[in-house]
């Protein structure tokens, strides 16, 4: 059972174009925040109802005295219970280990569509963690130590270039970079391998893997596995860094899920109706 979430939601502005809501999962070191500053609203305006929360030991939801034993399948109940409140198959957007949840979601329970944004692959974290130790090893040591001892001022020169693009305000990546906390370590582990993705392509539902090209953390080789993996459609941006929502960025990565969204779900939707009606 799922402790006390940290739920928000923004109703769809002027003319609702969608039945079903978005539900955001952020990924690991976060909590919904992250989804708050700029695509919440944003989705919401495009005509969705919006949905993001936090898992549990995460942001202001409960178990924070036992994060570092939650599981992925516990962040998987949380989604669910999330997920248990609304009337309608939710679109799924989630990102890095957000996208992992989803993806373990997909294994006993059917969504409208699904994005995973720079999302942990089937497999899990030992390829991305292999390659950056090979290519980036400052960046994997980095990434060591922010698990260890959170988000240090040490840490926020590498990992800052990693997670956001230079051109974002650095009083605002500041305010970010701060507001990131340790992961749980069983939920790491399980991304490890010890607890893998098992889907297959048949009875999915519409699926989008969307990455940066020049991710650090989870690279565009990944992207493009994942998607191969799911048979899932895949972009990636240019310009663009790991956290893209955050990202100075952030509204052409969700311009082109909105784009997709409208071909995947939104027309569709729209072409039953009319067939019903007829």
């Amino acid at each position: 059972m799922s402790p006390e979430l940290e739920i928000f939601r923004r109703n769809p502005g002027n003319k609702p174009k969608c039945k079903n809501p978005i539900v955001f999962v952020h990924g690991a070191f976060t909590g919904a925040w992250c989804w708050n500053e700029h695509f919440l609203t944003w989705f919401a305006d495009q005509g969705f109802e919006t949905i993001s929360f936090s898992l549990r030991g995460h942001g202001g939801s409960g178990g924070r005295d036992l994060r570092s034993l939650a599981s992925i399948d516990d962040y998987v109940e949380d989604l669910e219970t999330v997920v248990d409140t609304l009337g309608q198959k939710p679109i799924l957007i989630g990102h890095s280990m957000g996208g992992y949840i989803i993806q373990k979601y997909l294994e006993k329970h059917k969504a409208a569509a699904a994005v995973l944004m720079a999302s942990v692959p089937p497999e899990g974290l030992l390829a991305s963690n292999t390659m950056m130790a090979m290519a980036k090893p400052d960046l994997y040591l980095q990434m060591f130590w922010l698990q260890a001892i959170g988000p240090h001022t040490l840490l926020r020169d590498r990992l800052g270039r990693a997670m956001l693009s230079p051109d974002i305000a650095e009083d605002e990546g500041m305010i970010y970079f701060g507001r990131l906390e340790t992961e749980s370590h069983r939920a790491l582990m399980d991304m490890m391998g010890a607890n893998p993705v098992f889907l297959s392509q048949t009875d999915l539902p519409p699926i989008l893997a969307i990455g940066a090209r020049n991710d650090e953390i989870i690279q565009s080789e990944l992207v493009n596995h994942t998607a191969k993996r799911l048979g899932a459609d895949c972009i990636l941006l240019d310009d663009i860094a790991h956290a893209m929502m955050l990202d100075a960025k952030w509204e052409k990565a969700a311009s082109q899920i909105a784009k997709w969204l409208e071909k995947n779900v939104v027309e569709k939707q729209d072409s039953t109706s009319k067939k019903s009606a007829a």
